[in-house]
């Protein structure tokens, strides 16, 4: 006949040394539990960021671009209007040319910064964006 009980532990070091080896069931529980809620925390503020990248490249690839466009649109319609008025006034003898050619510069300014957002931006194209209004 097998004897499968254990002996009794007497010693309290070697007792302590043992518990440490081998932790008591609900410790490892109690941390696998711990673990998986912050594994679900982690996985919460992944998915948040992922929304605000997703978000941010919409920005940059379609809203701004399409504001780009928009405030073109509106600088040329302006520019050319003001070109008209600044022509009829030139040979009426209204302005002098000086006049002329500095308020021509003035309207080819928002122009140039629309220009420059838009090589950091890109570029839609007018037609483009009126065809999707």
């Amino acid at each position: 006949m097998t004897d499968d009980r254990l002996p009794n532990i007497t010693d309290k070091r070697l007792l302590a040394a043992l518990k440490e080896v081998n932790p008591p069931i609900e410790k490892l529980m109690a941390d696998r539990f711990e673990l998986r809620q912050e594994m679900r925390r982690k996985e919460a503020e992944l998915e948040a960021e992922r929304q605000r990248v997703a978000e941010m490249d919409r920005l940059k690839l379609e809203i701004i671009p399409e504001s780009l466009a928009f405030a073109k649109i509106t600088v040329l319609i302006f520019a050319t209007i003001a070109l008209i008025a600044l022509i009829l006034a030139f040979f009426q003898k209204t302005f002098e040319i000086k006049t002329i050619l500095i308020i021509l510069i003035s309207l080819l300014l928002p122009l140039w910064l629309i220009d420059r957002a838009e090589n950091k931006f890109g570029r839609i194209g007018v037609l483009r964006f009126w065809s999707k209004k």
